[in-house]
């Protein structure tokens, strides 16, 4: 990497901005991280982490900080017509983290903060982000940084990744316009204590003629609380009140329940907007500043988190001269359609929860108890909230040549457990067992051998074809485990090579047959290293 290299400015210390700082640290790209608020923020506003997020988090060592702040919500319960018309069960999902979490954001955000301590970034806090330049797409950018006391400084950087949130400047600066719409209707937000017979391992929606209210529990019997159609007209003075939110409760639930000791409320209404694109040049959209919507299924902070882990191992290995700058065109092309598929979904959501007709209320209570007891409606349902569904098999990068398990390029590389047989690098020879996310790394691609009938050969193979760019993955010999039904549907029974990206998602998948396109392949996406050394055997 060149020594003159300016850093990458990253605009917006929140989750999604953090998350980015994270990510490019630890490929030991320079960062600098602004925003424009003095303090942290303490109150909870996003507060569900989902199990896609918590696996990635693991890979980089921060899930179990989390969990542990938190509070799993093991189902929804959609109450309709004085009874429970649906419960969605999420344990039934393909993760350890069968659960979505309840943590306030503020939380989120401290254990965010911890590792960029750890990592040696710090947030330079009163500072905006005001003007952009740029003399042409392969130069410098130059920003407009703004103090509290006026003060104005000129800062060169090498790209910018915008996470300032839904008012962002440089979304306007480089043209590309927030397309979708603003619902008029209010709501009430607030968390607050809740005595009632309501369990904590599910979060409720309370749906009826005058609105639905929805109960986010948070552990000790405390509930993040929002509702539509308020009973008061929002003021700006002054939050929602205890016994406002107690009256929709009432008027909205059939079980008994008192709430009390409230810590906060605000009112708050919905946008539902994204961006066409998420790269001009040399900025980059995420989070807020690319996509904002209702917060119906909690996605919204999870989807920008993603962003920056799709995002920021292709900008470390093109920084670094690892990959061709025509990787960073892949940011847009793979996250947009996933952008796409939340708001639909969210809006969705919001529309028939809050619908008032009766008819519409009267078919839904009907149906759902039906649908909801479908074992496949079930499984997909969660599958897709828990955003494990999500894959890149549209994407250029992901390329199948033949396999003969269920997993294609593209997908998500589940935690199965596995025979290790061999670590490349590792002087132990003796097979033990291991699961897949043990062998992954976020911060380089990971080749799996499985089911392999000559090691030595197929390595070797491998090393002659794939050498000039070994030095950016990481070999693991595994076997499946016989008779474990999701290792082998996984990953079949037969000879397989995958080619894992450092985001936990499949590249590359064939056999030991392929490994001619596998060399094809990497020439396609990385720049070879011309005097690669010479790695240990895997075999």
């Amino acid at each position: 990497m060149n020594e003159d290299l300016k850093p990458v400015l990253i605009a917006g210390a929140g989750p999604t901005g953090m998350m980015a700082a994270i990510e490019l640290s630890r490929f030991n790209i320079p960062v600098r991280l602004i925003e424009k608020k003095a303090e942290p923020e303490t109150t909870s506003r996003a507060i569900g982490v989902q199990a896609r997020t918590l696996e990635l988090l693991e890979q980089r060592g921060l899930g179990s900080s989390l969990v542990k702040l938190g509070n799993p919500g093991l189902a929804f319960s959609l109450y309709g017509d004085g009874k429970r018309i649906w419960r969605l069960d999420f344990e039934t999902i393909n993760s350890k983290y069968n659960y979505l979490l309840f943590v306030s954001q503020a939380e989120t955000e401290n254990v965010l903060r911890e590792a960029l301590d750890k990592a040696g970034v710090t947030i330079n806090r009163n500072l905006t982000l005001i003007a952009l330049g740029q003399a042409d797409r392969d130069t410098k950018l130059t920003a407009v940084l703004q103090r509290r006391d006026g003060l104005l400084e000129q800062f060169e950087c090498s790209y910018l990744i915008d996470a300032e949130g839904a008012h962002s400047t440089a979304r306007g600066t480089v043209g590309v316009h927030f397309q979708g719409k603003s619902h008029v209707e209010a709501y009430a937000l607030g968390d607050l204590h809740i005595d009632s017979d309501l369990v904590e391992t599910d979060f409720h929606i309370f749906s009826s003629e005058h609105g639905f209210m929805s109960m986010f529990p948070m552990g000790g019997r405390r509930f993040r609380v929002m509702a539509d159609n308020p009973i008061s007209q929002p003021s700006k003075e002054t939050g929602p009140s205890l016994q406002e939110f107690q009256q929709i409760y009432d008027q909205r639930s059939h079980i008994p329940a008192k709430f009390r000791d409230m810590s906060w409320s605000s009112w708050f209404r919905i946008n539902s907007r994204m961006v066409n694109r998420l790269q001009v040049g040399r900025v980059f959209l995420g989070g807020d500043s690319a996509h904002i919507h209702s917060p119906a299924g909690a996605q919204g902070m999870n989807t920008g988190m993603q962003d920056m882990m799709n995002l920021c191992w292709k900008l470390a290995m093109v920084m670094k001269g690892q990959a061709k700058p025509e990787l960073l065109e892949t940011y847009s092309n793979e996250r947009i359609p996933v952008i796409q598929q939340v708001l639909k979904k969210t809006e969705a959501t919001n529309d028939a929860i809050a619908s008032k007709s009766r008819l519409f209320r009267s078919v839904f209570n009907h149906v759902a108890p039906w649908l909801v007891g479908m074992e496949n409606v079930q499984n997909n349902a969660a599958e897709h909230m828990s955003q494990l569904a999500l894959n890149y098999r549209e994407s250029p990068l992901s390329v199948p040549s033949g396999n003969s398990g269920e997993l294609r390029a593209g997908d998500r590389l589940p935690d199965l457990p596995v025979t290790l047989l061999h670590s490349e690098g590792s002087s132990e020879m003796q097979p033990r067992a291991a699961t897949i996310f043990s062998l992954l790394s976020p911060s380089f691609f990971t080749l799996l051998y499985c089911n392999i009938p000559d090691p030595a050969k197929t390595h070797s193979d491998v090393q002659s074809a794939i050498g000039p760019w070994h030095h950016m993955m990481r070999g693991q010999l595994i076997a499946t485990i016989p008779g474990h039904d999701r290792s082998e549907k996984c990953l079949g029974s037969s000879p397989s090579i995958v080619l894992v990206r450092p985001d936990g998602y499949a590249a590359f998948t064939g056999s030991d047959n392929s490994i001619a396109k596998l060399a094809k392949y990497c020439g396609t996406w990385l720049v070879p290293q011309t005097s690669s050394r010479k790695v240990e055997s895997a075999a």
